[in-house]
């Protein structure tokens, strides 16, 4: 009798215990997965696709003054871009992204002669380029929080419109592979000859910096704008490195100009959700 009251005791106890077990396990579980969800519906990543213009600085259209640091030559040292980025927010501030641009370069002098420029008859080159870059980017002006009942309380859009900005800096490299032309012009340019011609390639390393700005559409989406220089750490992106001679072969002399370049872009971005393995949901795109 006493044996088979201690086995029920202890039957008691161990079904007590497994209980009381459960039940933690499931209360933990149940927060965890709270905690699990909340993290899985938060808008970590950001899609961004867009285009936009370049403007190259090299040899190449470059100034007579050394003192001058910038220079826009409208079409002759504009091409175009398109782009693709992935940025994970992590923290309310600060992004990191990684991105493939793809587009067209070009800079084209002509026989006319200029104070400010170089212009050695008819030199261009026209590459095409892809460049491969990761950055970390910092916003100066958050996002503000829209409030769903400003008509209640007599607000206007204007009011909850917000444009979240920041910079950023970066590394990456582009690799670019073209022509370079030289066109002996006689009495028009459509009459020219080509008396040089090269197809080229060329790797470069870059350091790229800049700034942009979102404009909320909806909840998931915005527009962007976005403008960034790119310092090439090679100098041979227009095939002068402004070290040759004169030859009979090249007869031009350039500056040693370091290479540079510029993306003015605007584009659109979408957030998304992460997956339940953290990695960015596709699918949410276009619901």
């Amino acid at each position: 009798m006493k044996k088979t009251l201690l086995n029920r005791f202890v039957l008691l106890l161990t079904a007590l215990l497994c209980c009381t077990g459960t039940f933690a396990a499931g209360k933990g579980g149940v927060k965890s997965s709270n905690k699990s969800l909340n993290k899985w519906s938060q808008r970590r990543y950001e899609l961004h696709t867009g285009i936009g213009v370049t403007n190259f600085m090299g040899d190449i259209c470059s100034p007579r003054s050394a003192s001058k640091q910038a220079w826009i030559l409208p079409f002759k040292t504009t091409g175009y871009v398109s782009n693709g980025l992935l940025k994970y927010q992590l923290t309310e501030r600060q992004y990191v992204s990684g991105g493939m641009s793809v587009g067209y370069m070009a800079a084209r002098e002509t026989i006319q002669k200029q104070a400010k420029y170089y212009y050695r008859d008819g030199i261009t080159f026209k590459t095409g380029f892809a460049e491969a870059a990761v950055r970390y980017e910092f916003t100066f002006i958050k996002e503000k929080t829209r409030r769903n009942v400003y008509r209640s309380l007599n607000e206007t859009k204007l009011k909850n419109f917000t444009m979240p900005s920041y910079i950023f800096i970066g590394v990456g490299g582009m690799f670019n592979a073209g022509n370079f032309y030289w066109n002996d012009f006689e009495s028009k340019p459509v009459k020219g000859r080509e008396r040089y011609h090269e197809f080229y390639y060329n790797f470069a390393p870059v350091i790229m910096g800049g700034l942009g700005c979102k404009i909320r559409i909806d909840r998931n989406t915005y527009v962007g704008f976005e403008f960034g220089n790119r310092l090439a750490l090679s100098d041979g992106i227009d095939h002068c490195d402004g070290n040759k001679e004169r030859t009979p072969e090249h007869p031009w002399v350039f500056g040693k100009w370091v290479d540079q370049y510029q993306f003015l872009t605007a584009s659109l971005v979408y957030k998304m959700r992460e997956k339940r393995n953290h990695m960015p949901n596709f699918k949410t795109i276009g619901r």
